[in-house]
């Protein structure tokens, strides 16, 4: 496909392992632009890690893809598909080639990739407060649906007296592949039908980007966490819990609090010193048991919404958020 805009003949096409590094460098200037235009913050950005786009790359391979000119990377965008679910992020164009129509070419690529992969609903999260970024994703046709929050503990300044957790717990290797990736198959779709994060807990397994660990009830996984603890940007000391599920049982907040302490664990023991979560506010719940627990809430996200509807059910602890 061809884009012309500003003199430019712009190739959209699959992103390749041989592209990681001038998509670092795009993503490095793209973020550190905005971040001088829209908030006066001077600094730079530090690139994404090589080991977080091969990831993407590997588990999406005809998702990633990268906007191109006279042989060189001046765009990228990424997109993620869990079952049901299909959302893109991030989405970068270097300074001197935005507003020439590259990042609505992008777009208009993800938004018909994840439509062909049969994905009912689709969108993506963005900051609120960019008001360019928002008024774009409006003209290509999302919608405002909620905000996800961001919330962010400092894992060695907040440490809890706590009685040792009545609840067991097992990891992915201790539970087994199989078992494991139909249990998260099975847990992930409670709380919107289709929705599967078995193939991200598969890759993150494989790439050893973290832990999955798995809360059991009468022998048989009643909820699980995905906690990241490999660096997502150079120089990143922080652990984030990708997604948790708890199933509609009895007690489900102290469910949550001692699966979230049980991600804090593994995170310690990773050398990680801070926890990121970031939430859909649909289920608020999940604000209190972190705010219990000693989170603070450090930003916002929009979410919006290309097609679909996200569901809400009030008897589901999840945690999840559609941000790169």
């Amino acid at each position: 496909m061809r884009l012309f805009g500003r003199k430019l003949n712009v190739h959209i096409r699959k992103m390749d392992a041989s592209d990681v590094d001038q998509v670092r460098e795009v993503g490095r200037r793209a973020w550190s632009d905005l971040y001088s235009r829209e908030f006066q913050q001077n600094f730079e950005v530090p690139m994404r890690s090589r080991e977080n786009i091969l990831f993407y790359l590997e588990k999406e391979p005809e998702g990633c893809m990268v906007a191109e000119s006279d042989g060189r990377v001046v765009g990228d965008i990424f997109c993620h598909i869990w079952g049901s679910v299909g959302w893109f992020g991030p989405v970068e164009v270097i300074p001197s080639q935005q507003n020439a129509g590259i990042g609505k070419q992008l777009i208009r690529t993800a938004f018909t990739f994840l439509e062909e992969k049969s994905c009912s609903i689709i969108g993506l999260e963005t900051m609120p407060e960019t008001v360019k970024n928002v008024h774009l994703y409006s003209e290509l046709g999302c919608v405002p649906d909620r905000a996800t929050y961001l919330m962010e503990k400092q894992l060695n300044a907040y440490l809890r007296v706590r009685q040792k957790s009545s609840f067991t717990f097992r990891t992915f290797a201790e539970l087994g592949e199989q078992e494991a990736l139909n249990a998260v198959k099975r847990l992930s779709s409670l709380p919107v039908p289709g929705m599967d994060y078995s193939k991200e807990v598969f890759y993150s397994m494989k790439h050893n980007t973290g832990e999955t660990v798995f809360l059991m009830e009468g022998g048989e996984p009643a909820g699980f966490a995905l906690v990241y603890t490999y660096s997502t940007s150079d120089g990143s000391s922080n652990a984030s819990i990708r997604f948790l599920v708890i199933d509609r049982t009895n007690s489900v907040s102290e469910k949550g609090e001692a699966l979230i302490e049980e991600c804090e664990r593994i995170a310690r023991e990773a050398g990680r010193d801070r926890m990121h979560v970031r939430f859909y506010t649909g289920n608020f719940a999940v604000y209190r048991v972190l705010k219990q627990s000693g989170y603070q809430l450090r930003g916002t996200n929009l979410r919006m919404l290309y097609k679909g509807d996200v569901p809400f059910d009030g008897q589901i602890y999840h945690i999840s958020s559609w941000a790169g």
